[in-house]
């Protein structure tokens, strides 16, 4: 089990709904309430969302807005460079037992979503994608945003707009702009980007480009 410790400080220290995660190397993680970090990596997750988590709740039930916040977590992690362990992310952000969390990862491992952890591979990601790029997807694939939505645990107005960055990425690199020009027009972290980038390749091919020509005549 990893090294884990809640600290109490005072809530001014963060914004409201926000966890400070911080660790040393990939090897441990705790959480903490608290702004200071520790020495290596930390970074800021979002445990409650007020104005989204009330309707995931309503809308899939307690499974699944625990489904959504560990999609959410997890990548929101990544996306700092930070690494989470199971043990912390079942035990102390989400509240449920390791063989819950475990369940969880099969069924989004079947839905070619890759949810990252501290031990992991690019080898044993087996062609899935961090949850925003897998949505899109099973939209390339055919799929519809309602669908999509309901099979990942999300709003459809979100996963709406990871269609558009997506459209909007489709169309840059279809104009030629070189990888290292994207961010300055695409507002995304580092990492979510290169996830879009390697969706766009998988599909820049003769036999699947149609979809890609679709979005790019699409984008604003």
């Amino acid at each position: 089990m990893a090294d884990t410790a809640m600290e109490q400080q005072s809530p001014d220290n963060l914004p409201p709904g926000k966890l400070r995660v911080s660790g040393v190397g990939r090897g441990s993680s705790r959480v903490s309430s608290g702004s200071d970090p520790t020495e290596g990596w930390s970074c800021l997750l979002t445990l409650l969302d007020p104005a989204d988590d009330g309707w995931i709740r309503r809308k899939y039930g307690v499974i699944g807005l625990r489904r959504h916040k560990l999609l959410r977590v997890t990548a929101e992690a990544y996306e700092q460079e930070g690494s989470l362990s199971q043990e912390v992310v079942a035990f102390d952000i989400l509240g449920c037992g390791i063989r819950t969390l475990q369940r969880d990862l099969v069924l989004f491992s079947q839905l070619g979503v890759w949810v990252p952890f501290q031990r992991y591979s690019e080898r044993n990601r087996l062609d899935r994608y961090l949850y925003k790029a897998a949505a899109v997807r099973h939209y390339l694939e055919g799929k519809s945003k309602h669908e999509i939505a309901e099979l990942l645990y999300q709003r459809l107005e979100f996963v709406e707009s990871l269609i558009v960055v997506f459209a909007k990425l489709t169309k840059l690199c279809a104009s030629g702009i070189g990888k290292e020009h994207l961010p300055r027009v695409l507002d995304l972290p580092a990492a979510t980007l290169e996830e879009y980038l390697a969706l766009y390749r998988q599909f820049n091919t003769p036999a699947r480009f149609k979809m890609l020509d679709v979005l790019a005549k699409a984008a604003l």
